[in-house]
Parts: structure tokens; sequence; C-alpha cells
């Protein structure tokens, strides 16, 4: 347990982490969206684009990594027991659809829109119509997992008041 205090917190930072990724998401998002069709745009998705790659790199990881260390560690804590902690329960059944949304949705699309935009164009500033309907596809799902963080995120602060 003498590592317990120091994992948490680990665990507490890379949460806050995607917590600020949520509001830059926003942000970014309306930018992208003002400069639509504009000289920008392509700078501006793949700006977004390489902030969630990093971000969700580090933060999934780091949050993976911590809270499974945290559940070997503490013998209260189990994997998957409704009956012991159902909000940790509860917890770790979106950490397992997040990763899922992750792998198979917002990965690939990621990388069409990557690539995409690495072709050349008539004209070098255009952004096609696929690369846009791509984006907001990227778009929504990290509002998926911006809102899955976010349910995680009160299970953790309010597991105390309901148990």
């Amino acid at each position: 347990m003498y590592w317990y205090p120091t994992i948490l917190t680990l665990h507490i930072i890379f949460a806050g982490g995607w917590i600020i990724n949520f509001f830059t998401d926003i942000h970014i998002k309306s930018s992208i969206n003002k400069n639509k069709d504009k000289i920008g745009e392509r700078k501006l998705i793949s700006l977004y684009l390489s902030l969630s790659n990093l971000t969700g790199i580090i933060c999934s990881t780091g949050i993976l990594i911590t809270g499974i260390v945290l559940v070997l560690i503490n013998p209260v804590y189990t994997f998957f027991q409704m009956t012991a902690n159902h909000w940790l329960t509860s917890k770790q059944i979106l950490m397992l659809v997040l990763l899922l949304i992750i792998f198979f949705y917002v990965i690939p699309t990621a990388k069409k829109v990557r690539s995409a935009l690495g072709e050349n164009f008539e004209s070098s500033n255009m952004v096609s119509e696929e690369v846009h309907s791509n984006v907001k596809k990227v778009f929504k799902l990290n509002m998926i997992i911006n809102l899955i963080v976010i349910i995680n995120f009160l299970f953790a602060i309010t597991h105390r008041f309901f148990n």
C-alpha cells in the first residue's frame, strides 16, 4: 500500500487531462467549424487529430494502467464484481466501451481523415466533403468518449455519498 497514494494521484492527473481535453475539444471543434472552406481549415483539423490522439494515448493508457494497479493493490476493490463496488464495476464497463469505441471507430476514421488530408487536391486549401463527413464522425465519437469520461469522473467523485 506504500505506492497507493502515488498511483491514485497519477490516476487523478490522467483523469484531469481527459477532462481538460473535453474543454479544448469544444474550442477546437468550434474553430474548425468557423473556418470551414477557409485557408486554415486543414491545419486546424490536423491539430485536432494530433491533440485528440496525443491526449487519448496518454490519458487512456495512464488511466487504464493506474486503474488496474489500484484494483490489484487495494484488497477492497475487485474487477467486474457488482455486489462489492457497483460504482467501480460501472466505471470498468464504461472504460471497456470507451476503448472499443477508440479502437474500432475513432482510430480508423481518423486514419481516413489524415490520409485524405495528405492527398493533393485541386486546391491545397480546400477540404473534400468526404473529409468533412469523417471529421464530423470523429467529432461525434469524441463527444461520446468525453461524455463517458465525465460519467466515470462523476462515479469516482460521488461514490462515497451513495454507499
